[in-house]
């Protein structure tokens, strides 16, 4: 806040509103301006976020159009048509508006320009922002000034206390220093000639990975000529409904995450930062790994969970694996990961069992009402829950174990 004194004379009148220059920014400029941004404490632990502003700075500096495909292409490394359906842009693009809103209510307050994204484009603009109307004062009043500006910061402090935390069972996700991956749990397949005859895609649910089809090449060896591999994602409306609630979630805290695809992923990839996953439970060895390692009484064999060695509940075992598509069971796993990381981990044979639970642990009052009921003092949890829907929508969670641990 800005206050002018003035001779008797000044007094009588106001000053009006400058009028701004509209010179165009020079390259130089835009590159310090957006230097500023990524430098700032609301951008620090956002690297995704990062980079795509430094991207589209420099699309407005080669006064480029955009386009979602152009942005999944050229910034994401994606292949042509083969991943229009991958919500990644449009998630990325939504939190990199949001933190740019954030940073401009906060650190940038007083900024004379300003990047904005509008709703519904890719394209990043320049705006300057119009000097405020100054009133002038008396100089008596200025006198009052360290009073209000006490008023304020007592304001602001209660405020912030009273103001709400993420949930426990997701702060140490925003917490900590990591960034957070979310990995779909996609399906693997190759290229070749189908049943039809012609070229095309070909899903082998014995084949879930390349070092699988590398196998199956080496004991096949006629299909070396016929088939390939592709770097084709396929993945199901889960995929989309998850990523929809989850970056909702994330970006009411102010943070983001990335979008990776499981059957690309590699331990290098999910040992540094904190890992979310939201897919099948069949046919995801790393993730099913994780699971094992990550808790002390549930393992995955085959088809089935096994619970054993808790010091109060009995031993018992769940065949998860179904083949009705009306009602699924979903475990939903809140684990320590390694290197001080967390990972929250959504498994699930059909889509209504995903669905349903990341909507759960997405919502506040569940999530309190879960913590309440279930957690106390613990930090981490295996929940088995079994889903009933109609046409792949969840209508319906029952809780059929719920077991906290250290």
């Amino acid at each position: 806040m800005h206050f002018i004194t003035y001779s008797a004379e000044q007094t009588k009148t106001t000053v009006s509103p400058l009028k701004e220059s509209t010179t165009m920014l020079s390259k130089e400029k835009k590159l310090e301006l957006a230097k500023k941004i990524t430098q700032s404490n609301t951008f620090k632990n956002a690297p995704t976020s990062i980079a795509l502003l430094k991207y589209l700075v420099q699309t407005n500096i080669d006064e480029r159009e955009l386009k979602e495909g152009i942005i999944d292409i050229e910034f994401f490394g994606g292949q042509s048509d083969k991943d229009k359906n991958n919500p990644r842009v449009r998630v990325n693009i939504f939190n990199l508006r949001n933190k740019l809103h954030k940073y401009y209510l906060s650190e940038g307050i007083n900024d004379l320009w300003q990047l904005k994204i509008d709703k519904g484009q890719y394209r990043l603009r320049f705006e300057k922002q119009g000097l405020q109307q100054r009133h002038i004062i008396n100089k008596k009043y200025v006198q009052a000034v360290p009073y209000l500006l006490l008023s304020i910061l007592i304001t602001v402090l209660i405020f912030h206390n009273l103001a709400d935390s993420p949930p426990q069972i997701w702060k140490a996700f925003f917490n900590n220093n990591h960034t957070t991956n979310l990995f779909i749990g996609d399906a693997f397949g190759y290229g070749g000639k189908t049943i039809s005859g012609l070229h095309g895609w070909t899903r082998d649910f014995s084949v879930n990975s390349l070092d699988d089809y590398y196998e199956m090449v080496e004991q096949q060896p006629q299909l070396i000529s016929t088939t390939s591999p592709t770097d084709y994602f396929y993945s199901k409306r889960m995929a989309e409904n998850a990523t929809h609630d989850l970056s909702r979630y994330f970006t009411k805290w102010g943070r983001d995450f990335e979008i990776k695809y499981a059957t690309r992923t590699s331990f290098s990839d999910i040992k540094k930062d904190n890992t979310i996953y939201v897919g099948r439970l069949k046919y995801q060895k790393n993730f099913t790994y994780l699971f094992n390692e990550g808790n002390p009484y549930f393992k995955v064999k085959d088809r089935s969970i096994e619970f054993s060695g808790h010091p109060i509940l009995k031993d018992t075992s769940f065949v998860v694996s179904t083949n009705e598509t009306d009602q699924d069971y979903a475990i939903v796993a809140r684990i320590p990961g390694p290197h001080h990381t967390e990972q929250f981990l959504f498994f699930s044979d059909h889509d209504i069992g995903v669905m349903g639970t990341v909507e759960l642990f997405t919502n506040e009052d569940a999530i309190k009402s879960f913590a309440t009921k279930h957690l106390k003092d613990k930090s981490y949890f295996v929940a088995i829950y079994k889903a009933k829907g109609k046409e792949r929508i969840n209508l319906d969670m029952k809780e059929v174990l719920i077991v906290p641990f250290e």
